[in-house]
């Protein structure tokens, strides 16, 4: 729900409630209560949050539970339009971050981003593989699912000055076969 529609909404709370706080009007008649009523259903404002992948799962998926983070960088989100999740693979010899993004953008947004770029085309489960356009020597994958309410994507990017154990893309395959039951219900 957009801000405006919130303060809208609360305006006309406000409102309501004022106008049922006064007292009866001396000659005024009393109106007689309604049987109706109205109950406001809440729009999902924030997107689906990736944190709430059961520890058992990304234990399963072979990634570090401990490692769990919203931010590489602090505890301030890395955008208001993303909820983000970032694991590790396992120490020792940890060699890359996966991040877990969504949002309630789609598949086309994320095509447009410069950031990124040779997609596949979408395998039996839907989900489309791609790669970071800064640097292909760079170790990075990405795989997207389109997926109700928006889009999940998952991005695997090396740690610096650490060897790869692994094709990146092979890895992530791994990584997102293991835990795609855990997202929301896909978009059709």
């Amino acid at each position: 729900m957009s801000v405006t529609r919130w303060w809208a909404a609360g305006l006309v709370g406000v409102m309501v409630s004022v106008a049922g706080c006064g007292g009866a009007t001396e000659s005024a008649p009393i109106a007689a209560p309604t049987t109706t009523s109205v109950v406001a259903t809440p729009v999902a404002d924030e997107p689906w949050d990736p944190c709430t992948i059961p520890d058992s799962a990304v234990e399963a998926a072979g990634l570090d539970v401990d490692s769990k983070s919203t931010n590489l960088f602090g505890d301030a989100p890395l955008s208001t339009d993303w909820k983000t999740c970032i694991w590790t693979d396992p120490d020792p010899g940890s060699w890359y971050f996966l991040g877990v993004f969504s949002g309630h953008h789609d598949l086309a947004y994320l095509k447009s981003n410069e950031q990124f770029g040779d997609f596949t085309a979408p395998d039996s489960a839907g989900a489309v593989q791609f790669r970071r356009t800064a640097n292909y020597d760079e170790v990075s994958c990405g795989v997207a699912y389109e997926v109700v309410g928006g889009i999940v994507y998952f991005m695997l990017d090396g740690r610096a000055g650490r060897e790869p154990k692994g094709e990146p893309c092979s890895e992530i395959g791994r990584v997102t076969d293991s835990l795609q039951t855990n997202l929301p219900a896909r978009a059709r």
